[in-house]
Formats: structure tokens, sequence, C-alpha cells
């Protein structure tokens, strides 16, 4: 397929798609072109339409291709389909899922050492909205569950891949039981300031909600990571 037809065809298919397109799927589902082929028309589509200084762009995230909205014009968005109720995350949640992005995979009980409360529902929450799934069981007495992050999670704060994630310089810490009170404020900041820039909530507005206290519950089980 002719390069300028291709990258018609992956407009497209952007404009329909509510999630990331990966160039390996489009690959398989056109049968006419190759991945590098596809791959190639992506990133030519994706630098036409950023030099066009339109209100929106073609982004890489969650390993796949998606037309976003620029992040000046987010509030209007926002304003027209009210999104950031369903996927605003508390501090508290924030924190806990930023341990388990650096240092996955990760048993709840790492978390808790980490940071030094109970995670029980905080677990449970991020489970609920996607950002954190069960990975399998740790090969340690108890066989407890290992947990890691998402697609979701990716697409949510705007990242390629895990590689993506920013490098804190004190990252080495998470091999210890308790990094410093600094190092989680510079991790969870770290998610803040991307969680913002795709215009989901502004800092303030983060405040636990009532019924995420730090209380005691019931492990997850395997079903619920699907």
């Amino acid at each position: 397929m002719e390069i300028d037809k291709l990258k018609k065809v992956l407009e497209s298919l952007l404009f329909v798609s509510d999630s990331p397109l990966p160039a390996k799927k489009v690959a398989a589902f056109l049968k006419d072109g190759s991945l590098e082929e596809v791959e190639q028309a992506f990133a030519s589509l994706r630098e036409d339409i950023n030099q066009l200084d339109r209100s929106f762009q073609l982004v890489q995230v969650a390993e796949g291709y998606q037309l976003v909205t620029r992040p000046e014009y987010h509030r209007w968005a926002k304003e027209l389909y009210k999104v950031i109720s369903k996927t605003r995350l508390s501090k508290a949640s924030l924190e806990a899922l930023a341990i388990i992005a650096y240092k996955q995979p990760v048993t709840r009980a790492e978390v808790e050492a980490i940071r030094g409360v109970e995670v029980s529902n905080l677990v449970q929450s991020l489970l609920e909205k996607r950002m954190i799934r069960i990975l399998g069981r740790a090969e340690t007495p108890g066989r407890p569950l290992l947990y890691g992050t998402t697609t979701e999670f990716l697409i949510h704060f705007g990242l390629k891949d895990l590689a993506d994630l920013p490098k804190v310089s004190e990252i080495q810490e998470l091999a210890g039981d308790r990094p410093s009170p600094g190092f989680l404020k510079e991790m969870e900041g770290e998610l803040r300031r991307r969680e913002t820039k795709m215009g989901l909530t502004p800092m303030e507005q983060a405040e636990t909600p009532m019924g995420e206290a730090e209380t005691p519950a019931a492990e997850p089980t395997p079903e619920q990571s699907n």
C-alpha cells in the first residue's frame, strides 16, 4: 500500500478507536503492508498532524498511537465530558501506585513496609480502577500475590511503556525496606505531574475520599486481576 494511502487509513482508524492502536495490531488487521511500513506511516502521520498546530495531537502511548487533546485545551474537553471524577486518584492511592510502579512485581506486604501502613483497601481500589493487576504469586512462605501495573496505568499517565517512567534520583532506595519520605514524595509528585499534564485532575483536588482509610481488608483473589 502506498504510504499516503496507508496514512489516510491509519488516520481513519485513529478517529474511531477508543484506545491506543499498536502498529503490530494494525499491520495484522490490514494484511496489506508490513509492520515496518505501518510503523513508518504512523511516524510520518504523527509528524504531519503535530505540525498542523491544531487542538489535538498524535502521541505514542501504551505501546500504541492515539489522538489526544493538547494539554492547553483540556479544560474545555473536561467541561463537556466531565471525565475527572472517574479517573481521579487520591494522594494515598497515588503513593501506593508509585511504589508498585517502580518496584513491580511487588507484594502487598512490601508496599506496606515502604509506606509504613496497611494498604489492603488501596490495593483493592487500584485493582478496581484497573491501574494494577495480579501477576502471580511470590515464591515465599504463604505465596503472597504479586502486583504490577497495567496498560490502563500507561494510558492514564501518558507513558509509552514502563521504561518511560521518570528516573527518580533516589530510585536505588527501593532496595531497602523504608525509603525516605522525600523519595516517596518525589515518586508521587512525578505521577501527579503526569496526571495533571494529561488533563485529569489538579493536584489540590486529589484528596483522600472517605472509605479509603488505612484499614484492614481481605486480600484480593486472582480473579480480580481481570
